[in-house]
């Protein structure tokens, strides 16, 4: 029997094996730079509602309300489950200008598939401006 004949299931196998190894290492890169962009789009939603509420103080003549806030995180949360957004609006010691506004985010990342990830990853995003209006 020829030597190439015998060898031919097991460069069948190899390539089975380290093609699973690649698929799995490119899978997770891209999970984990779509988890990185994730927390990049809340980020910058929760820097939005900030800069919104800074300029909505009680002296601009249209006060935001935490709703509103809400809303203004949840319009920038672009390719995120916008629904899924938790956003908490606090006022330090409350909305007049000079004053201290936190905008919190909080989102849950799920996976595509339970390959790498089995569960959701929970992230959040703080931003604290001082109102100017």
């Amino acid at each position: 029997m020829n030597r190439k004949h015998t060898q031919r299931g097991a460069a069948v196998l190899e390539f089975a094996l380290a093609f699973l190894l690649f698929f799995t290492i490119v899978y997770a890169i891209m999970e984990f730079g779509r988890v990185v962009a994730c927390y990049n789009i809340l980020a910058g939603a929760t820097r939005e509602g900030a800069r919104y509420a800074m300029v909505h103080g009680s002296a601009s003549g249209a006060a935001a309300s935490a709703s509103d806030i809400q809303d203004v995180v949840r319009q920038w949360s672009i390719g995120l489950d916008r629904n899924s957004v938790l956003v908490t609006t606090t006022w330090t010691p409350g909305n007049a200008p000079g004053n201290r506004v936190k905008v919190q985010a909080q989102y849950t990342v799920l996976p595509f598939t339970g390959m790498i990830l089995q569960s959701g990853i929970a992230m959040r995003s703080n931003s604290e401006l001082v109102i100017s209006q």
